[in-house]
Formats: structure tokens, sequence, C-alpha cells
């Protein structure tokens, strides 16, 4: 789907029930993608915003999005993806961002599917499902979450957007998995009311769509900004590449297409500063050691797994069970020197317009690659390894696909609250490193 008609109001009814009809006709495994649907209200809707444009008074973002099971949406439960949750009292309103795309013309079509209660960057689902990458042909790999559904909902075309959560990379791994771009704001850009968490210190609402332009369409909406931006030329930025992080531990055809996208930017008049980093391989660890995330989702969960610990996931449950065990002093002390980091990050991208990595280090495992748990628990970890980074520091990350057909990222993470610069600068690192990803053509 290109991009003009996702802008235009006219026809929107029709692109509705183009994509109703996509969902109608899809592989088997692509369903695992979708909970809910409201296929006669989305389409309704959607008529209801072209009368509005004829009549003058067009939306600001006539598009159709996809809701992660996290969110409130006003009729639907708000399960997680989980059975714990399946028996829940439908939700009576919207959350707070799902609100503001209603009111600038965005069509809920369906209520995406999820890692149970956001909690694994895999994608794994035992009792909805697993949704598979749309990009391999045999349908064998995993798309990774823990914003799974959203992720095939927009590469499938079910949808133009998807609005996920992101708490180490939930929202970036499954659009670099799915070739999509994805947004990690900073904390407090958009409102969290009526999503649920699962570790509040990291958690953040976010959005998956097809290209940057529309995630920075999505962010000016919201936030009520005019849309005016800078020029797109990279001529003149400075990126910094953490050259000991950067290459630890990255499978060769990743490393080939994000060095194929360092020498586009070069080429362009960019400079790449390529220097060691070795802060940045403490972030994570601390985040473990000192339970943050467990310890928070425990904190949330314990009446849940008083009544009904069996109907938990096995990979989910007892690891959020752990929770209990976290000490106050370790988990204060992990928070106060993630803070003390996030200050130093800040010190050194000064002069800097971000921070270049590959968004995962590996391509999508097959889902027969993470059948035991020995297997899961490295490649989960492998697979959020980059993208934890900006969660851990509160900063703001963008991902992309060089080569729309393949699985693979480039993550560019800047500093605190720069988020609209942030979105400017990926616009225009994308106009550059894909045109000129196609030109080297080194498909391994």
């Amino acid at each position: 789907m290109g991009k003009q008609p996702i802008l235009l109001t006219r026809g929107f009814r029709d692109r509705v029930s183009a994509q109703i009809e996509r969902m109608n006709n899809t592989p088997e495994d692509a369903k695992f993608a979708v909970s809910r649907r409201r296929d006669q209200e989305a389409l309704s809707e959607a008529q209801a915003w072209e009368t509005l444009a004829a009549m003058g008074a067009p939306p600001r973002l006539p598009v159709t999005v996809s809701v992660k099971a996290c969110y409130d949406v006003a009729g639907w439960s708000t399960h997680a993806s989980s059975r714990v949750l399946s028996g829940s009292p439908s939700a009576t309103e919207d959350a707070s961002l799902v609100a503001a795309l209603r009111r600038n013309g965005a069509v809920v079509v369906n209520q995406s599917n999820m890692t149970e209660f956001a909690f694994g960057a895999l994608g794994l689902n035992t009792a909805f499902g697993t949704p598979r990458s749309p990009l391999d042909p045999e349908r064998r790999r995993i798309v990774g979450g823990s914003t799974s559904g959203g992720a095939v909902s927009v590469a499938m075309g079910f949808t133009d957007i998807a609005l996920g959560s992101d708490t180490s990379g939930s929202i970036r791994i499954p659009a670099a998995f799915a070739g999509l771009a994805g947004f990690k704001p900073s904390h407090g850009r958009y409102d969290r009311t009526g999503m649920m968490f699962l570790a509040p210190t990291f958690d953040v609402p976010g959005f998956i769509a097809r290209d940057v332009e529309m995630l920075q369409r999505i962010d000016d909406v919201i936030i009520g900004e005019l849309g005016i931006h800078a020029g797109r030329s990279v001529a003149g930025r400075k990126f910094l590449v953490p050259s000991d992080f950067a290459n630890e531990g990255v499978q060769p055809d990743v490393a080939d297409i994000f060095n194929q996208s360092v020498q586009a930017l070069r080429a362009a008049g960019a400079t790449v500063v390529e220097e060691p980093f070795p802060e940045l391989s403490s972030y994570g660890p601390i985040a473990v050691e000192g339970g943050i995330i467990i310890a928070e989702a425990y904190e949330w969960h314990r009446p849940l797994l008083d009544s009904s610990a069996h109907l938990y996931d096995r990979r989910v449950g007892p690891r959020i069970l752990l929770g209990a065990e976290v000490r106050a002093s370790v988990y204060i002390h992990a928070i106060k020197k993630l803070r003390e980091l996030a200050q130093a990050y800040d010190q050194r991208l000064q002069g800097y317009d971000g921070l270049l990595l590959p968004t995962i280090p590996c391509l999508p495992p097959r889902i027969e690659e993470v059948e035991s748990d020995e297997d899961y628990n490295r490649l989960n970890r492998l697979t959020f390894r980059f993208t934890e980074i900006a969660n851990r520091i509160d900063a703001p990350s963008v991902t992309f696909a060089p080569d729309p057909t393949r699985p693979i990222g480039l993550m560019i993470t800047g500093r605190r609250g720069n988020d609209k610069a942030l979105l400017e600068v990926s616009r225009a690192i994308e106009a550059v490193v894909q045109p000129n990803f196609k030109t080297f053509g080194a498909t391994p």
C-alpha cells in the first residue's frame, strides 16, 4: 500500500473494506495476529469521516489502527493476551491514546495479539497463538514481541498503523522483524492512561507503521503540532556508532546491512564516528540485577498469581513470581544507577544527532529454535540486547528497515526529550539509506 492513499480521506471506507477483506483471506498463521475485530463499526466510522471531509472538515489522521490488547478500548476486554484475564469485563472507555487517535480520524479495526502481559521479546503465546514474520515465506520464523500482532497487522495490510507498548524493545523488535518502522518515545510524551503496565519505570506507548514519515505524522497529531519540518538532508549530521557494543554477537547478515547503511550515510555527507562505549553493556545487567521489571510486575500481578497462577504461560508467571524476592535496597540502587548512567549518556551524545545500532543482532529465530527453555532464554535476551538501551535511560528510539523485504532493522537512539528532532533525523536517514541500499545491492 502506498503512502498517498493513507493520507487521503477520500475512499477511506473503501480502504477499510479492502483491509477487512485481507483479514478474511489470509494465511492461517497470520490470523494469530488479531484477537478482536469490529468490521461494521470500522466501515461506518470511515464513511462518517469521508462525509465530514466532503463538508470541509477533513480529519488530521485518516488511518486505520490495530490496538495492542494491553490498551483499553470501550467494549473490549483488556486481556493482554492471557487466559488469566480472558473473562475480565469490557472496558467502559478508551485509553487516552486510543481516544486521541479517534478524535483525529483514526478508525480502530482490530485488537492485536501480544506476548502474554508483554513479558517477552520473542512474541510467543501458547494461549492465543504465535504470530510469524510475514517476511518468511515458510512462516516458520517468529515476528518478535511483545507487540507481535500489531506488527503483523501492519505488514499484512490489515491496518495502516499499530498502537503498541515498549518495555525493552517491544515495539522496535517486531517492527524490525517485519520490515517496518517503529517509534519508542521518551517518558511523558504520550499519555499512558488506560494502558496496562508490565514495568512502569520502563513502559512507554509507541507506534508501528510502514515508514518514519507516518510515525512523524502520528506524533504531530498527538502532540498537536503543525507538522512543519526542517529539511531531510543528512549532510552535516553527526552520528555515533559504539564500535565495541555494536559488533558483539551480531550475525553476518545483520552486520552487512548495518555497514552498508553507515556507508550510505557517509556518502550523503554525514559524519559517522566509531568509538568504544563500554558503559552501554552495563545498562541491561543493572536492570536485571536490580529486579526492576520483575519487582514492578509482581506488585501488579500479586493478587492474580495468588488466585490464578495455573493460568499463566509457563514462561511468564514463574518469572513474575520471582519479583517477590527482590530486596528494596537492591531495586532502589539499580534505579539510582540507571539515572546516573542516563545523565552520562546525554553528556556523551552532546554534539551528536543520535546513536546508531542494528535494531536486533540476529535474524528472527524459527519456532523450533525457541522451544527449549535454555534456547528461549538465550535468544530472548539476545533479541533485546540493543533495544533495551533506550528504555533503561529513558531515551527516544526509532527503527526502520533499510531493505523492507528483509527482517533487519537500523536503529537510531537520541537524547531524552528530543523526540521531535529524532523523528526528523530518522526520516532523513531512511530517505538516504533505503534507495542507497538498493544501489549497493549486496543481498546475503
